[in-house]
């Protein structure tokens, strides 16, 4: 059975999603540097602008954190920055600078987050990867949160 179409999210939802963002990511969520872009947790696609998608990185797309995480794609996503394509951001774990410790949270679209501890984000991380049999980035993740 095929469901309901759901509606194209218009150019105002996706300011609302960068407006929320931007309240909750006012530093780099990896480095605590101020002076942030908005980041796609998972590359960019129709509907996923939506606050559990986005993150606060500083630099650019070749810049800071930014930029790292683009040029190291496996270990962003072990490190939580990045989100595989078939996941649903909001039940996949990021990681963000609180009281100066990297922690792990799940994020939310009313720009919340949840604190997880580093069993719960192995848990939902290595189920989603072991899904795509995915030995690198599962071995990434292993290394991360072993740390």
């Amino acid at each position: 059975m095929i469901g309901p179409k759901t509606p194209k999210p218009t150019a105002a939802d996706d300011r609302r999603a960068y407006a929320i963002t931007i309240k909750r990511d006012t530093k780099c969520v990896r480095c605590g540097r101020r002076g942030i872009t908005l980041d796609h947790r998972q590359n960019r696609q129709t509907g996923n602008t939506v606050p559990s998608n986005l993150q606060g990185l500083c630099g650019t797309g070749t810049t800071g954190c930014h930029g790292w995480k683009t040029v190291n794609p496996t270990l962003a996503l072990a490190e939580g920055y990045a989100v595989k394509r078939w996941s649903d951001p909001a039940q996949w774990p990021g990681r963000r600078l609180i009281g100066g410790q990297h922690t792990w949270v799940l994020y939310d679209d009313t720009g919340d987050f949840r604190v997880l501890t580093a069993a719960e984000a192995v848990r939902k991380m290595e189920g989603d990867i072991r899904d795509d049999d995915d030995t690198d980035a599962l071995d990434a993740v292993r290394g991360v949160l072993a740390e």
